[in-house]
């Protein structure tokens, strides 16, 4: 699998929802995108802030990284600091990952507007029956119930045919 990545930024400041973690990733942050007077003001105080980067690397593994980690944006960081704010970790990684769900979410984020791939290249076409879409109940395993329901079925279709069969063999003589 090759690397891909995208970075989160909208035109509106957005955060994306990213379904398959059932977590918010925090997207570019410029106080000149506001509509409102005084966040031009203090757009003089507060550089724009980088949005945290999603992808999967080349061994099918998720990770978010934290931007503001990178040595370019240590001066933002230690005002951010400064101000008693704590900072999520420079990479998190998260393995055992659905690709083809992490894949096609990435996608619809890049498709939307509000992220564009900053490594890599997403897939043209994602299997839309392969994408996990129920992430707020686990999938139930079957009861003994159902177990034993689905063995008896099994058994009675097999009933059938040895019934058939019989039948067969009693007119055949």
């Amino acid at each position: 699998m090759t690397p891909v990545e995208i970075e989160i930024d909208g035109p509106c400041n957005e955060e994306l929802r990213f379904r398959p973690l059932q977590r918010n990733v925090r997207g570019r942050f410029d106080l000149m995108r506001i509509n409102e007077p005084m966040a031009k003001v203090k757009s003089g105080e507060w550089t724009p802030i980088p949005s945290q980067r999603l992808g999967i690397d080349g061994d099918g593994f998720g990770y978010i990284e934290e931007a503001l980690h990178d040595e370019q944006h240590a001066p933002l960081k230690e005002k951010i600091e400064k101000k008693g704010m704590t900072l999520e970790p420079p990479l998190q990684t998260f393995d055992g990952i659905d690709v083809p769900s992490w894949l096609f979410y990435m996608k619809r984020a890049v498709e939307a507007g509000i992220a564009h791939v900053t490594k890599g290249k997403l897939p043209d076409v994602v299997d839309a029956k392969a994408v996990k879409r129920n992430y707020l109940m686990a999938d139930t395993e079957p009861s003994s119930t159902d177990k034993m329901a689905e063995a008896m079925q099994a058994q009675a279709k097999s009933f059938d045919r040895l019934t058939d069969a019989i039948l067969r063999l009693v007119e055949s003589k």
